[in-house]
């Protein structure tokens, strides 16, 4: 008797697992066969999952829609034509001026018309002189050279007046140059302006574009030429667009990147500073996809679907999911293709095998 007990003792203690390991290990349930018809088992493979996002957006300028309406003289405001928001066409009068430098570039503009008169006289008269005999050639060319300087100081003088724009004596008009809409106004009547204040910030209608606030993480899905879905406020129907562009810059603080959007009707009577929210067609890379009714989560925390390993008999697989879109949950880890997995009656199973534990 003493040997048989010392024999038991040498044994090694039997090691029970842990709540941990039971966890994690394969647990299989064989599923009565009249129950079998409610289960659907699907072979899976990796494929691409189609949706959208939605994101808050605004419309906005583009850079090279913007322009800034000035005047090359100083002077005094003595009238505005335009608000905020009017549509002006190039040409249109914006604000008039009382300049003494606009009246002085007119003096000298009718000054250098009467030079050259003066000066096309002279040659003239020089070359008439030569021809009868009794003039000199270094007059002569003195005459030319005088003359093509004339020329040349009184077309400088044009151009002036030309970047000046219209008026007589002091008065200046600054016109719009462009079609455009009036973004903003930097001076009202009576504020006197230096040749390099801005008067008014211009903005082309056709310029416009949409710029929608979308968050990082699903930024690597947005691709240039997808579709949008554009609701504005001011609207009845949304409009389509298509992507044009992101920037490269991240909002540090929201963590969402703009992505440029371009309306398909080029028309539409879209004003910078309008709310919208947009609908982006965006497609994840190649993956594994269930639909969600297929994914159980265990005590709110454990992620699993069951996995037909033999007919009518099923293991609980942990699995880690992506985020759902539209009924369907793309598959991280866990699953490998061509498994059969239980894609409908996935919580008859689990309640089968809640009657083996």
């Amino acid at each position: 008797m003493a040997d048989a007990t010392d024999a038991r003792q040498a044994l090694p203690p039997v090691i029970q697992p842990r709540a941990e390991e039971q966890a994690l290990s394969p647990r299989k349930v064989t599923v009565r066969p009249e129950s079998l018809p409610y289960i659907t088992v699907q072979r899976i493979q990796p494929e691409t999952l189609a949706s959208t996002i939605s994101a808050p957006a605004r419309v906005e300028f583009r850079s090279q829609g913007i322009s800034t309406a000035g005047t090359l003289v100083s002077g005094r405001v003595t009238r505005i034509h335009v608000q905020i928001g009017d549509h002006v066409r190039a040409g249109d009068p914006l604000a008039t001026l009382a300049s003494a430098e606009a009246s002085q570039l007119r003096a000298e503009y009718a000054r250098d018309q009467t030079e050259l008169a003066r000066a096309e006289d002279q040659y003239r008269r020089q070359v008439e002189m030569m021809q009868a005999g009794v003039g000199l050639e270094i007059e002569r060319v003195a005459a030319e050279t005088q003359l093509k300087q004339a020329r040349t100081e009184l077309q400088r003088s044009r151009e002036m007046l030309n970047l000046l724009g219209g008026g007589i004596a002091n008065e200046v008009t600054v016109r719009a140059p462009m079609d455009s809409v009036i973004l903003k106004s930097h001076v009202a009547v009576g504020a006197t302006v230096s040749s390099d204040s801005p008067l008014f910030d211009l903005g082309k209608p056709s310029a416009a574009w949409i710029v929608a606030d979308v968050f990082e993480r699903d930024l690597l899905l947005v691709e240039l030429g997808a579709s949008a879905s554009i609701e504005l406020a001011s609207l009845p129907n949304p409009i389509a667009g298509h992507v044009v562009g992101e920037s490269a810059a991240i909002q540090t603080d929201l963590r969402r990147a703009s992505v440029f959007i371009e309306p398909n009707n080029a028309r539409l009577p879209l004003r910078p500073g309008m709310y919208a929210r947009v609908t982006i067609k965006v497609s994840a890379p190649s993956q594994i996809v269930l639909p969600s009714e297929a994914i159980l989560i265990r005590n709110g925390r454990e992620t699993l679907v069951y996995v037909e390993t033999d007919a009518g008999t099923f293991e609980a697989r942990p699995v880690t999911i992506g985020q759902a879109r539209e009924g369907k949950t793309p598959i991280l880890q866990g699953l490998s293709p061509g498994e059969a997995v239980v894609v409908r009656g996935a919580l008859l199973v689990d309640g089968e095998a809640a009657l083996l534990l």
